[in-house]
């Protein structure tokens, strides 16, 4: 079939793609990112999109402190494409303190003191062999011992479609949250270990075209608490048993087409995640739940953005669910903001969170009294924040806990600032007003969601 000279000119040709300053990162992986390759022709009227969409993405494999698409037209329908990096610092080795608690609203109702953190060392190879593989080795001591192992390579196949991974963890706690009453944790601390835990889990991960990803895994988890644990909550582990072992199977299913995954401010991310605990006969645990999540981010021009969130948890229904493994709001990004304080236990959940936000300063800053061209160009943004969250948990024994939040809407609002720099660093001030007129400023470090 041949194309007409009308047609034809309304594509132009990809003589080339050229890729500059990725010193480590092999070419192969870069262009399993692009959608276009040399040789292919591209719609002219497209040509602008294409070309930031494939930057976004190169962005996303998080291998880079900033990507820069051009390209140059060679003849009348014939173009090269170049895409410039600057590599992040791959190994890394660095000191941990952080902070116990879930969050520093947490740490700093508690009394703020140093007691209460965690130090340690982590050592980090990213990229390693120049295919975005990932070696890392975590020691902590303090508030909690750990020591974690893990491995994860994204393409073990031809194709680039398969990806592996594995980890490994030993934990010991001398401090450890026992209970949950009127939705705040208690804490029991003890000269002695009140819980030893070991986890090791194998994955794969299948990745369809560039946006879909498949992931399943396979863990196993031990633990032991003092009996000191078992006396004063018989519900911690089941049947007040002081011991729990168990496999755990998950499956998840992923759709994340954004522009900047530790800070988006366009495109949708969706999530489904199926787990199944207590895979063998002689397991402690023997329950399901799935949790679902999709986010979508709007550019309504002019530097303002819009991001709504929802998420959801649900439970297998006549299961009695251990303290230990019953969580809902309160860990992580799952929490009303205003309510970092609080821990909401319960089987079901929805969640919203909802922000209005404006782009006041985006710049890349050098730094030249610093030396590593990894370190001396740090990229800020500032945006001002609108937000209002609301969420709903269901926990079918609320008079175990003294739930004051629980099986009821509560909803968190407010202003704030976000912050967002290199090395996915991404900073929330929030000023918000909750359910009973309380406020006051909260801080989170973290993803977006």
């Amino acid at each position: 079939m041949f194309l007409t000279e009308t047609v034809k000119a309304q594509y132009i040709i990809v003589d080339s793609v050229i890729f500059k300053g990725n010193e480590k990162t092999r070419d192969n992986i870069l262009l399993r990112e692009l959608d276009f390759l040399p040789g292919d022709s591209i719609l002219i009227s497209e040509l602008d999109k294409r070309l930031e969409f494939n930057r976004r993405k190169l962005t996303n494999t998080n291998l880079f402190i900033w990507v820069r698409g051009d390209y140059h037209q060679r003849q009348t329908d014939h173009i090269k494409i170049t895409f410039e990096f600057l590599e992040q610092w791959y190994l890394l080795g660095y000191p941990i303190f952080q902070l116990a608690d879930r969050n520093l609203n947490d740490w700093w109702s508690r009394g703020r003191s140093l007691e209460r953190t965690i130090y340690g060392a982590h050592f980090i190879h990213n990229n390693f062999r120049g295919r975005n593989e990932r070696l890392s080795f975590k020691a902590e001591t303090g508030f909690t011992q750990r020591i974690e192992l893990g491995y994860s390579n994204p393409y073990i196949d031809t194709k680039k479609t398969l990806g592996l991974g594995a980890a490994l963890s030993y934990t010991t706690n001398k401090n450890l949250a026992i209970r949950t009453i009127n939705d705040t944790l208690h804490i029991l601390s003890s000269n002695n270990i009140l819980r030893e835990r070991w986890s090791g889990a194998l994955s794969l991960r299948k990745r369809l075209k560039f946006y879909d990803f498949h992931f399943a895994e396979i863990r196993y988890s031990h633990s032991v608490v003092a009996d000191t644990i078992r006396q004063l909550n018989p519900n911690y582990f089941y049947k007040g048993s002081n011991e729990q072992n168990f496999l755990q199977l998950t499956y998840a299913y992923s759709y994340d087409f954004r522009d900047f995954a530790p800070y988006p401010l366009r495109g949708k991310k969706i999530d489904l995640a199926y787990n199944f605990y207590g895979i063998l006969a002689q397991d402690a645990l023997n329950y399901w739940d799935v949790k679902a999540s999709i986010a979508y981010f709007f550019d309504m021009g002019s530097n303002f953005f819009i991001t709504t969130q929802w998420k959801a948890k649900i439970t297998q229904e006549n299961k009695k669910i251990p303290y230990a493994n019953l969580q809902a709001l309160g860990y992580g990004n799952d929490n009303v903001r205003g309510y970092e304080l609080n821990v909401i236990d319960g089987t079901n959940y929805l969640l919203s969170k909802n922000t209005f936000k404006y782009q006041l300063f985006n710049k890349i800053i050098p730094l030249k009294f610093i030396p590593y061209k990894q370190f001396n160009q740090m990229p800020i943004a500032v945006y001002p924040t609108v937000f209002f969250d609301f969420a709903y948990v269901y926990q079918p024994n609320p008079e175990l806990s003294a739930t004051r939040f629980a099986n009821r809407w509560i909803y968190g609002m407010g202003l704030g600032f976000d912050i967002v720099t290199y090395y996915n660093f991404v900073c929330k001030l929030g000023v918000p007003i909750v359910n009973g007129g309380k406020s006051g400023l909260v801080v989170s470090i973290g993803r977006e969601f």
